[in-house]
């Protein structure tokens, strides 16, 4: 039987450990100076190295792989018979010292309590020549008083770009050459975890060969593809129930699991959550290129109202779907709901009612819009330039939108305005009324604020221009009162001295 390839490059040493710079230099200066602790405790993901720096320190202090090194699966032997047993073995040790054994207890968070204190005093005191090194991928569930007696070392998930050069370098010396696009997908549905890249890396390639695609990786990892997932997102889109049935039924047949779809539509719309507010991160940025077009193109027309109450039957599905007599009949009407909330009764669906008549009503009345500038003769601004005019294209839906853009124009603030008036607006409530018209409400206690902002129109002004640049929308700003907005209300002292203390100055104009 052929050796799997992530036994096969499973690292043998400390120079050959990828992704763990800081636990390989600690090793390597206690090796170095002879000071090896007695007892560690390694943390973190898995498939990320613990166990194979344990052997690789083992190794590294002359043991026999054989007779020198035991490793006991805590999660099978975690009782207090199996401790006793392992204590004395190593008081046996005690009276036959040699050279260093080292004992590895993986998954040592699945040990018993009764166990784990059991253990606790062979682990303080152990026999000179003995080693533990305990690993979990659950610290928080280890004792404190194992924690404590032990040299913690934390492991990170590796990095994508290191899990890609490990593939690649697997790759040639197994002369397996596979898709870029595929080996950048595959190192991001590891999950920082390499033994998993590697295993998915090999499978991909015995089941598919040299010519794997990524929607041949979404057949082995049970997720529904990209042209299908687009499919539900315009059966949403148009309230196609027929069509996405028949999408739910073909993958069925293809042997996935009501969870499996579930998952894929999650990750699609968290997908599309991280891209409307942060269309940089990194995390985005690694998914395959057909991923991406399909958030971007879907993000178009998902506010980010109706988006929120996606996510939320989504949330609530994903914790009662397990226990659901039928995990069909479940997703089913969840995907029934959303498309057509007309058919259930529950507030939330009613909720997105309202959303697709608002909708239908936008599509009407769409129109290109220009921004006038002859009603009002406009004042003077301070350090900004006149706006020529401008014919912009405003839909309305992008008044949902308006808190995504809503600290953008707060950042923008903070580097045009003066530090006390981008203090004010830090102060505010700000709430789209309608298609033309924005509330700032502010504490009906803090007179102060009120009346800085009803005589600061170059604050308004500035609002305004933003809101057409950004946003493509002509809107009215007015100022009003709200009861009990803030729980700690400012009075006009309080609002300078909290100036004051953000922005380090006495006085401001």
């Amino acid at each position: 039987m052929q050796e799997a390839l992530y036994r096969k490059y499973r690292p043998d040493s400390l120079k050959k450990l990828v992704g763990q710079p800081d636990a390989v230099a600690l090793i390597e200066k206690q090796v170095k100076n002879n000071n090896l602790s007695h007892a560690y405790l390694f943390s973190g993901p898995r498939g990320v190295g613990k166990t194979s720096l344990a052997r690789i320190i083992a190794t590294t202090l002359g043991c026999d792989p054989v007779f020198d090194i035991t490793e006991i699966d805590a999660a099978s032997h975690n009782k207090v018979d199996d401790i006793r047993e392992l204590n004395d073995s190593i008081n046996f040790i005690a009276s036959s010292p040699g050279k260093k054994r080292v004992f590895i207890l993986d998954e040592v968070h699945m040990l018993s309590n009764a166990a784990s204190n059991a253990f606790l005093k062979t682990l303080e005191e152990p026999p000179e020549h003995v080693i533990f090194i305990l690993a979990t991928t659950e610290p928080e569930r280890v004792l404190e008083t194992i924690k404590s007696r032990t040299t913690h070392i934390a492991f990170k998930r590796i990095g994508n770009d290191e899990i890609i050069s490990t593939l690649n370098e697997i790759g040639k010396n197994e002369k397996i050459k596979i898709n870029d696009d595929v080996l950048s997908y595959i190192a991001n549905q590891s999950d920082g975890s390499l033994r998993d890249a590697i295993n998915l890396f090999e499978q991909t390639h015995n089941t598919f060969g040299n010519k794997a695609t990524i929607d041949d990786l979404y057949s082995i990892l049970g997720k529904v593809s990209i042209a299908d997932l687009q499919q539900i997102i315009e059966s949403i889109n148009t309230q196609d129930t027929s069509k996405i049935l028949n999408i739910l039924k073909a993958n069925y047949s293809k042997g996935l699991q009501p969870l499996d779809i579930l998952n894929s539509i999650t990750e699609l719309f968290r997908n599309i959550f991280y891209f409307k507010y942060l269309p940089d991160d990194d995390t985005f940025l690694a998914i395959s290129e057909s991923e991406n077009t399909l958030v971007k193109h879907s993000n178009e027309f998902i506010t980010a109202k109706q988006l929120s109450r996606v996510l939320d039957l989504l949330d609530e599905l994903n914790q009662t779907i397990v226990n659901a007599p039928s995990q069909e009949l479940k997703l089913e009407l969840f995907l029934i709901k959303l498309i057509k909330p007309q058919l259930a009764s529950d507030i939330k669906s009613i909720s997105r009612r309202v959303d697709l008549l608002e909708g239908e009503q936008n599509i009407q009345e769409d129109v290109v819009k220009e921004i006038p500038s002859s009603k009002q003769t406009p004042k003077p601004k301070q350090n900004t330039e006149k706006k020529t005019k401008s014919t912009i294209k405003a839909p309305k839906k992008d008044l949902e939108n308006f808190d995504v853009y809503w600290p953008k124009i707060l950042q923008e603030g903070k580097n045009t305005l003066t530090p006390r008036k981008y203090s004010y607006i830090t102060l505010v409530s700000p709430q789209i009324e309608d298609e033309e018209n924005l509330t700032l409400y502010v504490d009906d206690e803090n007179e102060y604020l009120i009346n800085e902002l009803k005589k600061s129109q170059d604050i308004l002004e500035f609002i305004e221009s933003e809101i057409a640049k950004i946003m493509g929308l002509k809107v009215s700003i007015q100022v009003k009162e709200a009861k009990g907005l803030s729980e700690n209300s400012s009075t006009e002292n309080n609002v300078q001295e909290n100036i004051s203390e953000v922005f380090d100055i006495e006085n401001i104009d």
